[in-house]
């Protein structure tokens, strides 16, 4: 029987495709990433960025409004690159940083969006109003088109209006700064190699929290080299570790792919280093808005078109001493061979082994700078400066007690010093020192203490008996005593407490964290005033005797603190 075939023809739900494309960019920020990669793609040397408020039938809506110096758009590229999806006219370039077509696709979360630009062929206008609210409506977006008269210059202009939601925190100066300086082309590092170097591009910059524009040139920004360890402890002694800069470079070729390449700048930045150029590294207390700690940000950083991707920190967890050691370095690793997400979020569509080699060559690098620092003795300031820190803290420390020790109570037996307790361990040292001046005062002997797990001591009853014969059990130590008791009543028969929580009196009931049981709290008054306190329960043979020292000091060693 002869079969027939019928041909399929595939098909793309386009709505389905620009929403989940334009949504698919996760920062806001990235709608600067993008706008100047155009603009780089665009051989522009000038870049004007605006955020501003403007009120815009009745309604304050967020402007962002992009204009640059570049080849402009041809009618073509203004169609097909510009408006398209994955119809970049740049695929075939590999000195251009589009290659899908997806970048302008963020610009459709916003209301309205307005393109002029002016090229050699000719000069057009091209406009998109509610491009975002089309989308969700299941509807395509319909950008309208015209040729205009030239201008006499190229370049392009964009202007949005009500982006992302009008929603507009995140677009201050510093912010904004911090984000171009990082990810994207104009924080670039490829300048920290003999031949890269784009320093004629210039960024005009001006955020919602601004009155001018503020110049920003090309390229990231690193610390000052400071690497002579002599002359900085000469300056800053146990503290020279903070101001160490030393820069790390390679080009180098993957040794399973040889036809890759890979360019890496690793700088070792102490942390007041850091913070002389980047005013957004928070302090240890506070962190305001666009802050961030050293450890959200430094490390080993992977690139493409020397813009870092993704932070990989976990290739290098062998570096240095402690588990943080990866915050000394300010580093990146390009590879042209990455393969980017959609979005540029991600270079998980890389080649796994690709990747292997590369993380390679990453550990061979970080390995070599360990050996020569370690060689130079960086590592042996960072102890130094461990120990000054802990000599520090442990003054502090011996300074903070003085103080608590002299706004105390005292009390004096036989010329010794008696302090206050106020908490259980100084009422245990209390405790201890009372107990070898007066033992025959007690009516139990003290055997073994461990805080470590259960009970706080094992005690017996005064006898003449060996120890080996003699029954034991548990005595628990309390500064205060309260309704909520931590432990098992089983096996205790004293419980020492220095003093009883306010809302404790005679028939208060105490509850074990331990099965719940409960027990009584029974006063009994003696003759010649002596109190003596109990926990009982009906059901249990025991009961358990409570010490409360406060007041046998008082009342039986004559002992009162003042």
């Amino acid at each position: 029987m002869q079969e027939n075939w019928t041909e399929i023809q595939p098909r793309v739900n386009e709505i389905v495709e620009f929403t989940e494309i334009s949504t698919d960019f996760g920062d806001p920020l990235e709608v600067i990433r993008e706008a100047i990669s155009n603009s780089y793609d665009a051989g522009s040397t000038q870049i004007k960025i605006h955020f501003f408020v403007e009120d815009i039938e009745g309604i304050q809506t967020l402007v962002l409004e992009i204009e640059d110096n570049g080849e402009g758009m041809s009618e073509d590229v203004l169609k097909n690159n510009f408006w398209d999806l994955g119809n970049s006219a740049n695929r075939p370039d590999a000195n251009k940083i589009g290659e899908k077509g997806h970048g302008t696709k963020i610009y459709l979360r916003s209301k309205l969006i307005k393109v002029i630009t002016h090229h050699k062929t000719g000069s057009f206008e091209s406009i998109c109003i509610n491009p975002f609210s089309s989308l969700k409506r299941n509807e395509i977006h319909r950008p309208k088109f015209r040729k205009i008269e030239p201008s006499g210059q190229t370049g392009t202009f964009i202007r949005l209006e009500g982006y992302n939601n009008n929603e507009r925190a995140n677009y201050l100066q510093n912010i904004v700064k911090d984000y171009i300086n990082w990810f994207t082309k104009h924080g670039s590092f490829e300048a920290e190699f003999p031949g890269k170097d784009r320093l004629n591009v210039v960024i005009q910059l001006k955020c919602l929290d601004k009155e001018e524009f503020e110049e920003i040139k090309f390229g990231h920004i690193f610390a000052q080299i400071r690497e002579d360890i002599n002359k900085l402890f000469e300056e800053y002694k146990e503290n020279a570790i903070e101001y160490f800069v030393k820069k790390y470079t390679k080009i180098g070729r993957l040794e399973k792919f040889p036809e890759k390449q890979f360019e890496a700048v690793i700088y070792v930045e102490g942390d007041k280093a850091k913070r002389e150029y980047n005013p957004l590294i928070s302090s240890r207390r506070t962190q305001s808005k666009g802050q961030y700690k050293v450890s959200d940000r430094y490390g080993i950083w992977l690139a493409k078109d020397f813009i870092p991707i993704q932070r990989k920190n976990e290739w290098i967890s062998g570096f240095g001493s402690g588990s943080n050691a990866f915050v000394l370095l300010h580093g990146f690793i390009n590879c042209q061979a990455l393969k980017l997400t959609a979005n540029r979020g991600s270079i998980s569509n890389t080649d796994p082994e690709v990747l292997k080699s590369l993380e390679e060559e990453v550990k061979l690098m970080v390995d070599e700078i360990d050996e020569d620092l370690t060689k130079g003795g960086l590592f042996t300031l960072k102890e130094w400066q461990e120990e000054e820190k802990t000599l520090a803290l442990e003054k502090a420390e011996f300074q903070r007690r003085k103080k608590m020790i002299a706004s105390k109570r005292i009390a004096k037996i036989d010329g010794v010093m008696l302090l206050e307790p106020t908490n259980e361990s100084e009422f245990f040292g209390l405790f201890n020192t009372i107990y070898a001046k007066y033992p025959e005062k007690f009516e139990f002997e003290p055997l073994d203490y461990n805080t470590n797990r259960g009970v706080d001591m094992i005690g017996r009853n005064k006898t003449a008996l060996p120890i080996a014969d003699c029954e034991f059990w548990y005595i628990e130590f309390k500064y205060l005593l309260s309704k909520n008791f931590n432990h098992s009543f089983n096996h205790i028969r004293w419980v020492i407490c220095w003093d009883f929580s306010s809302d404790l009196r005679n028939d208060s009931v105490l509850t074990s964290s331990v099965g719940n049981e409960e027990r009584t709290l029974k006063i009994i008054e003696e003759e010649g005033g002596r109190r003596c306190y109990f926990l009982d329960k009906p059901t249990s043979p025991i009961r358990i005797q409570v010490l409360k020292m406060k007041e046998f000091m008082k009342k039986e060693l004559s002992i009162e603190f003042a």
